[in-house]
Parts: structure tokens; C-alpha cells; sequence
């Protein structure tokens, strides 16, 4: 049976082919539905690492999740949602800043394709002030302690009003940020295209030389803003932008903050 989100014409499959020949240097699967991608491609890698990078699609998820556990929503063909298991030689106190180095490559990617796609600290691609998609970064580790690096992309295509309003704040979707809507599979596998290239320079020389890339794309820079723990504001001020370890700069009228990602989140103050 085909997926069919009500009110728009029946959901094709993703076509395997089409993404692996956007993204030459992965292997592909496509699949009409799972779990979470992550979840798949995690499970794996802890039994092995993977000998390529491996990028994982699928039209719809049951069980999506992003930072801290929330849900993912979204009808069967309404996201663009895939994860990439990529081999990384940095250790876990390296990794910190991955995930702002994958959305300086999706973020990158959208743009050259003619979405004027910003980045929010330190997960979320933006449009228009608007909450477009994430990314999520998680670590597996096999039993030969190789390291598997684990990055879960969901970017909103079609926006209906029971999405729009499950996110639970303002959102956005490509079909409104790029004229035309390239294809599903093109942008799946340009964007992992992107974002393996980020990681593998991450990889060899840190976040330095993606600092002044994130800079560029920051949708907060010198903007007022809260900062955030698990939904409690902690401390507010002028966000200046990002170290070389991908930290926040936050100038809170008292001093200069420094702050990593963990359980910290930001938003625009007001």
C-alpha cells in the first residue's frame, strides 16, 4: 500500500538509485518505514563499523526523536529524514562541536540549491526565523572500540496544520523556502554529500576552520537571546557567536559566558 498524506496525491517511495548516485562516496538503503534511523544505524554500528558511510532514508518514521528525547512529526513523505554512519578518529571529548559542523554542510548545501537556510546553536537549520529541520549527533562504539559517529537530518518538506502544530513553535518547509522543489532524493544526497565533507574536515583539523562558515550562517549573531536548560530559561543576553570548539558566546551585560551544548538550547529573547 502506498503512503498517502491526506489532502496531497499519494507518496512515492524513495528511490535508492537516485540517492546513491548523488551521494557516491555512501552506501544507501531507502526504506518505507522505520523506527528511527538513528536508532537502525546505531544498533549496527555497535555490532560493527561500518566499512563506508552508510546513509539510511526512510519516507517515514514511527518512532523520530530529536535533542533531549523529543518527538519528531511528520506524515509519510512530509520530511526529508535519514541518518549517515560515519567512522571518526576524534574521541568522544572531540565531538562535541560535530553537530554544528554537520549543519554548516546542510546548511551550505541548502543554500547553493536557493534556500536561504540560517543556522540556530547548535542544532537547528532555520528559515525566515522558522524552525526548517535538525540535526542529531550520537556516538556508537563497536566491541573493538572503533568510533561510528551517527547523524540523524530531518528537514521539513510540506508543512500541513496538525504538523505545524504538534512542533509546538514556528516552522517552516522547503516547498516555501526553494522555487522549484528539487527532488527528494537530490537534496538527501547532496546534503549527506555536504555534511561528509564538514565531518571529515572535522575530523582531521577540529572545528577551526568551520568556525568563520558557522559565523557566516549563525541566524542569531549579536542578537538578544535566553539561554536555555531542558526548557528553563538560565541566562539571557547578546549572542556573539562561536568559538573555535563551537562553544556560545554569550555576553551577558555581566561578563563574557562560554558555553557547550549538553542540555542547552537558545532562542530569541522576548
Amino acid at each position: 500500500m502506498r503512503a498517502v498524506d491526506r489532502g496531497r496525491a499519494p507518496v512515492s517511495p524513495l528511490n535508492r538509485e537516485l540517492i546513491a548516485k548523488a551521494a557516491p562516496q555512501f552506501d544507501v538503503e531507502a526504506v518505507r518505514e522505520t523506527g528511527s534511523t538513528n536508532t537502525d544505524l546505531l544498533q549496527r554500528a555497535r555490532r560493527a563499523q561500518p566499512a563506508r558511510p552508510l546513509l539510511r532514508a526512510a519516507l517515514q518514521q514511527t518512532a523520530g526523536r530529536g535533542r533531549h528525547g523529543r518527538r519528531w512529526f511528520t506524515g509519510a513523505g512530509n520530511a526529508l529524514l535519514f541518518s549517515l554512519a560515519v567512522s571518526m578518529k576524534a574521541d568522544g571529548a572531540r565531538l562535541a562541536a560535530a553537530t554544528l559542523a554537520c549543519g554548516v554542510g546542510a546548511a551550505e548545501r541548502l543554500r547553493a540549491a536557493g534556500a536561504s537556510v540560517s543556522l540556530k546553536w547548535p542544532n537547528d537549520l532555520m528559515f525566515e526565523g522558522r524552525k526548517l529541520g535538525g540535526v542529531l549527533c550520537e556516538l556508537a562504539a563497536d566491541d573493538q572500540g572503533r568510533r561510528t559517529l551517527v547523524v540523524g537530518i530531518g528537514i521539513n518538506l510540506h508543512l500541513d496544520a496538525a504538523t505545524r502544530d504538534s512542533i509546538g513553535q514556528p516552522a517552516a518547509a522547503l516547498e516555501h523556502a526553494m522555487a522549484p522543489l528539487a527532488s527528494r532524493e537530490s537534496l538527501i544526497g547532496g546534503i549527506a554529500t555536504a555534511v561528509l565533507d564538514a565531518l571529515q574536515l572535522y575530523d582531521e583539523q577540529g572545528f577551526v576552520p568551520l568556525q568563520p562558515r558557522f559565523m557566516a550562517l549563525f541566524a542569531h549573531r549579536d542578537a538578544p537571546v535566553d539561554l536555555l536548560e531542558l526548557g528553563t530559561r538560565v541566562a539571557s543576553g547578546r549572542a556573539l557567536g562561536v568559538d573555535g570548539e563551537g562553544r556560545l558566546l554569550l555576553d551577558t551585560g555581566q561578563g563574557l559566558r562560554v558555553c557547550s551544548s549538553g542540555e542547552l538550547s537558545l532562542r530569541a529573547a522576548g
